[in-house]
């Protein structure tokens, strides 16, 4: 589909974490669409690699607004300039951790820390961009970055998981309350998403196995969140409001005998599953 069918020309997106990986990937697609973006992040130099990435593309990314989503006057300071411009019409909470420590090894500090960035942060910023948008009176779109954590258990990950948990009902809450203002909300789970910094930390062996559980045969890419993205904050899902859009491969829809067992594996015509010692 082009990116025509999705008109973001004119509207004011505001998409945080957004200085490498799925935020990049969200910032640079949603500017081809015709988005005019504020993109925020604690690495400033980051930012602005984007932005004149952007720029140079032929993009509008005229401001970028270094801040740790987790500050006091975060919220402020990220929506000012949407503000300014008369938005905003999107915001994209992107921003987020991943906390990987056994449950009994998790301190209460990691505990406080990640949902502090990935479940507060939003509440608050959503709650001043909600506010802005009925100031504004035209609506909005908020697209929410949950996880297929959120959803299906994994060790290592009870603060992430609890969170991203969080993230998919506040974000059913929030579809309720803000409807009636025109102001949809829904959120996306992505299963494992390949951005640079991951892929460096991947292990041949670990991708191969990890790939057995994805349907569709590979794991994700940051652009395939951005597509999912851009679907939510346009006009074309202007009746989507409440949802947590599954963008996993498949993962969630699979059981697990079909991944291990030989029999299963033959009816779809996948040989016996390698495993290595």
């Amino acid at each position: 589909m082009p990116l025509s069918a999705y008109p973001l020309a004119g509207k004011v997106c505001v998409v945080t974490g957004a200085a490498a990986g799925i935020g990049r990937a969200i910032a640079t697609l949603f500017a081809e669409a015709g988005a005019t973006l504020v993109l925020a992040d604690r690495d400033g130099p980051g930012l602005a690699r984007v932005a004149a990435e952007i720029v140079a593309a032929g993009g509008r990314a005229p401001d970028c607004v270094t801040a740790d989503v987790t500050a006091p006057d975060a919220p402020a300071t990220i929506l000012a300039p949407a503000i300014a411009r008369g938005g905003p019409a999107v915001l994209v909470n992107n921003a987020g951790v991943t906390t990987v420590r056994p449950l009994l090894d998790t301190t209460d500090e990691e505990w406080d820390a990640t949902l502090d960035i990935c479940l507060r942060s939003m509440f608050r910023l959503s709650r001043e961009a909600v506010r802005a948008m009925r100031a504004g009176g035209r609506g909005g779109a908020i697209v929410n970055m949950a996880s297929v954590h959120a959803a299906l258990g994994h060790p290592c990950v009870a603060a992430y998981a609890a969170a991203k948990g969080g993230v998919r009902a506040l974000t059913r809450q929030m579809a309720v309350e803000c409807g009636p203002h025109g102001i949809r909300v829904n959120c996306l789970s992505p299963g494992l998403i390949v951005t640079e910094a991951f892929a460096a930390r991947l292990q041949p062996e670990d991708v191969r196995l990890t790939v057995e559980s994805y349907p569709i045969g590979r794991l994700g890419r940051p652009e395939d969140v951005a597509h999912a993205a851009l679907f939510l904050a346009g006009d074309g899902a202007a009746f989507l409001t409440g949802v947590d859009l599954p963008l996993d491969g498949g993962q969630s829809a699979v059981a697990p005998a079909s991944v291990v067992s030989p029999r299963l594996r033959a009816w779809t015509g996948r040989p016996p599953l390698r495993l290595e010692e």
